[in-house]
């Protein structure tokens, strides 16, 4: 299998981290591109044209990172998504919320790159809103995840690494010590070690 990313996605990021943490890497091989560029390979398996896509030997290829992390934790036993229950609808609770923080800093992140005479004020301070809300939620929520090792510690660990990429004007960590600290036991995997962004990007 290839999984096709970007260096800087946390969307991949996490998925990479993932087959780092099940110990799939011999399973599934690490393409980078540059989705921008709409190269050829990456659409033929994703007509979106977004990373990351799982590229698969047998059935269609897996796009969107929840869809590809809950096919990797099909492939072994240990399982970091439970199967059913109140605590597998918890780890997808913290993982979409994740997700929705980075997909709040990416939209305030385009905004702020357009030039000064085109943004829209009205976005971008919504999109701060949001994004401290969701900081609170998490900080607040922390004990369902904060000493846990599963898709949603991790999901939110991915998400505060792009915070730190994207978004370190906000000063989350010194506004929320509690998750910088919960932060920082994830950072300090393997996993997020190998998958961390090159430096300057």
């Amino acid at each position: 299998m290839k999984l096709y990313v970007s260096p800087t996605s946390p969307y991949a990021r996490k998925c990479r981290a993932l087959i780092i943490e099940k110990s799939l890497e011999n399973q599934v091989s690490i393409v980078e591109c540059a989705p921008l560029d709409d190269p050829a390979d990456l659409l033929a398996h994703n007509p979106l044209g977004k990373v990351p896509v799982l590229a698969r030997e047998r059935g269609p290829a897996l796009m969107d990172s929840p869809l590809i992390c809950e096919y990797l934790d099909s492939l072994t036993a240990e399982n970091w998504v439970p199967a059913r229950g109140e605590s597998r609808f918890a780890v997808l609770r913290q993982q979409a919320l994740a997700d929705g923080l980075i997909d709040l800093v990416i939209g305030r992140r385009i905004e702020q790159g357009r030039d000064a005479k085109l943004r829209w004020p009205f976005w971008s301070e919504r999109w701060e809103r949001a994004v401290a809300r969701t900081l609170e939620t998490l900080t607040a929520e922390r004990a369902q995840y904060e000493r846990s090792v599963d898709l949603g510690a991790l999901s939110v660990a991915a998400a505060l690494g792009y915070m730190d990429l994207r978004y370190a004007e906000y000063g989350w960590r010194e506004r929320h010590p509690e998750l910088a600290g919960f932060a920082e036991r994830w950072f300090a995997r393997d996993s997020f070690i190998q998958t961390a962004p090159p430096q300057g990007a």
